[in-house]
């Protein structure tokens, strides 16, 4: 079995107890694990390290600190969390609405706190990016909301203390809607731009686009391609005329994925396919499944989609 690892940040990576090198954000290949294999990865920024049994366990039923992609019979390791050391309380930012005590503190993990107005207690954590956020009031709609905000990140608490919007934005407007920009980070640069309405209780998508913000290489427009799928962007332009009219169909074809990836080496060696992508689909709790499908380019126009089987040579 061939085991790809990728860290959130540096790592020193040992199986069963031996050095395996340092991973980071690209995968670093492991050929040959087979059985239970004791893996542990010490981060570079003196957090907490992981350890765990890398077997059948593991990759059927990933622990909270780890991303399992499937591929095939082999898998690829996503370390996105480490603990920090210093487990004391520290506050990042603390606001009142409707009666209720909201708060964003450091305990080990980062986390949202509402003392809520009827004495009960919600926590929630949340991921890094809000390490430095900062709290106000605004209305949407009229009603009052309390926005969460930090660099690319956007959290919403309603009066009734409850969490209605939480998600990565690139900018955001309160108003008669909740306007939000989303950077979808494609090689397209693609942008999202929603607008949600508001009824004191929940909010409701009611327009959205994507917009593709620069040019794409032709030696990526394959992947641009699976991209604009995913963002709900304009496909058909990546397709050539005999297909065009058929752009509403790729949803159904392609089937429901949350991420397009770059395949990993493996998978061009034994299959030697330059246009393909890996289309992540989640099946449970930190763990996905990726599907591997090509385009077949002619004058840099998509003219043939089909799914690739992930070798298990």
């Amino acid at each position: 079995m061939t085991v790809y690892f990728i860290s959130c940040v540096a790592a020193a990576l040992r199986l069963n107890g031996a050095y395996a090198g340092i991973i980071d954000e690209f995968a670093r290949r492991v050929d040959g694990v087979e059985g239970d294999v004791f893996a542990e990865a010490v981060p570079s920024d003196n957090r907490h390290a992981v350890n765990f049994m890398l077997g059948r366990s593991f990759l059927s039923s990933p622990p909270p600190f780890a991303d399992v992609y499937m591929l095939g019979g082999d898998a690829l390791v996503r370390l996105k969390k480490y603990a920090a050391k210093d487990d004391g309380i520290r506050l990042i930012c603390q606001a009142r609405i409707g009666g209720n005590l909201v708060t964003v503190c450091r305990r080990g993990a980062l986390m949202l706190c509402v003392d809520g107005a009827d004495g009960t207690v919600a926590l929630r954590e949340l991921d890094e990016g809000f390490a430095r956020a900062s709290a106000k009031l605004a209305t949407v709609g009229g009603r009052p909301v309390l926005c969460i905000s930090a660099e690319e990140r956007l959290l919403v608490v309603s009066e009734a203390g409850k969490v209605i919007f939480c998600n990565p934005v690139k900018s955001y407007s309160c108003g008669d809607m909740l306007g939000v920009t989303v950077d979808f980070a494609t090689c397209a640069g693609a942008v999202g731009e929603c607008g949600y309405s508001y009824d004191g209780d929940k909010l409701t998508l009611v327009s959205g686009r994507t917009v593709e913000t620069r040019p794409v290489p032709e030696r990526i427009k394959h992947f641009a391609f699976f991209e604009s799928v995913l963002t709900r962007g304009d496909s058909a332009r990546y397709l050539c005329p005999a297909l065009r009219d058929r752009a509403g169909e790729l949803g159904a074809y392609l089937g429901e994925f949350v991420d397009v990836i770059v395949p990993p080496q493996k998978f061009y060696e034994l299959t030697g396919e330059e246009r393909a992508a890996g289309l992540v689909r989640p099946v449970g709790p930190n763990l996905f499944r990726v599907s591997f499908f090509a385009a077949d380019m002619c004058d840099g126009l998509v003219e043939n989609i089909r799914e690739v089987e992930y070798p298990s040579g």
